[in-house]
């Protein structure tokens, strides 16, 4: 049997998800404003 490496972490690979969640709260009000009934979804 081959030896298993250890699993690669989100903060291994240079992502912080903390960051990216205060990013989304910092932005969300303004990305709601850009809504139109042309924008699908």
């Amino acid at each position: 049997m081959s030896e298993q490496k250890p699993s690669l972490t989100y903060r291994d690979a240079g992502v912080d998800i903390d960051a990216g969640n205060e990013l989304v709260s910092r932005i969300k009000e303004t990305a709601a404003r850009t809504r139109r009934p042309e924008v699908l979804g």
